[in-house]
């Protein structure tokens, strides 16, 4: 009678265990990026050596409807910017070595025009001030003291977003334009010909089409058909979404573009030039 009671003792605790896991996770925001979210990449200067700091600045930037990604050195940050075509890029903390870079990084061609904004990283009041002052001199948007929360940093990257909306450059592949997705009108152009395309499927082929010769997993895809909201995504669903899109492409004269790469997912490969 003893075991029986503690045996059900114990199947009550990890009910109720169960029962308070599954409340907490439906109170927690769902801060999953749907990968058509603007892409803020977030630089930590090496003086951070805090984790804290990176992980609040993250879920501010995160609450303003960005997709981020962190590194922490500016040669990795530059590679970044070249491959994922950010739309902002926040850095936290400052350094004269992050002036000196970002002086360069303006030269590049078509990076002079990537906004930014410096989080302070706690340092003292006289060295932020100073920070601060020669971070707007390079150019920055903002400098946001430590000092002032993530509230601030959170409406400051939303109202910067909202201007990158304004200015969104359409994603083009190959030299002469056998795609053109217009991420403002929501248009979408397959060599030459304008197509009509459902809202799911034109994000879906947006991340194709930033992501060209890549394996795209059946776990990504689905996360991009449902927005983000890791629901649960029925197999026979994805197939026929991928058939759907598909056959917008060869109904433009894009057949073979999409290919099924077995156990695996799917690879976007478009014609470099035509």
């Amino acid at each position: 009678m003893f075991w029986i009671l503690l045996d059900s003792i114990g199947v009550h605790v990890h009910v109720l265990r169960a029962v308070m896991w599954a409340q907490t996770r439906a109170k927690l925001p769902n801060h999953a990026p749907s990968p058509h979210y603007p892409r803020v990449l977030l630089l930590v200067n090496a003086r951070t050596s805090d984790d804290k700091p990176t992980i609040s600045v993250k879920v501010a930037l995160e609450r303003a409807g960005a997709q981020v990604h962190t590194v922490t050195e500016p040669a990795e940050a530059e590679r970044w910017v070249r491959r994922w075509d950010p739309e902002v890029l926040v850095l936290l903390g400052w350094s004269a070595a992050t002036g000196d870079w970002l002086q360069r990084l303006q030269l590049a061609p078509h990076q002079g025009d990537l906004p930014f904004l410096v989080v302070g990283n706690g340092a003292q009041e006289d060295h932020e001030r100073m920070d601060a002052v020669a971070a707007l001199e390079v150019g920055a948007q903002a400098y946001l003291p430590s000092s002032l929360g993530s509230e601030p940093l959170t409406a400051q990257m939303r109202n910067m977003l909202k201007n990158c909306e304004r200015t969104r450059r359409p994603v083009q592949v190959g030299e002469l334009e056998t795609l053109y997705i217009d991420l403002v009108s929501l248009r979408v152009w397959i060599l030459g010909q304008e197509m009509h395309v459902p809202r799911r499927l034109f994000y879906l082929l947006h991340y194709f089409a930033l992501h060209p010769d890549e394996v795209v997993s059946n776990d990504q895809i689905a996360d991009l058909l449902s927005e983000g909201e890791g629901a649960y995504l029925a197999p026979n669903t994805q197939v026929v979404k991928i058939h759907r899109l598909r056959k917008i492409l060869e109904s433009a004269g894009a057949k073979g573009w999409l290919e099924t790469v077995h156990s695996f997912g799917y690879r976007f490969s478009p014609p470099k030039n035509m």
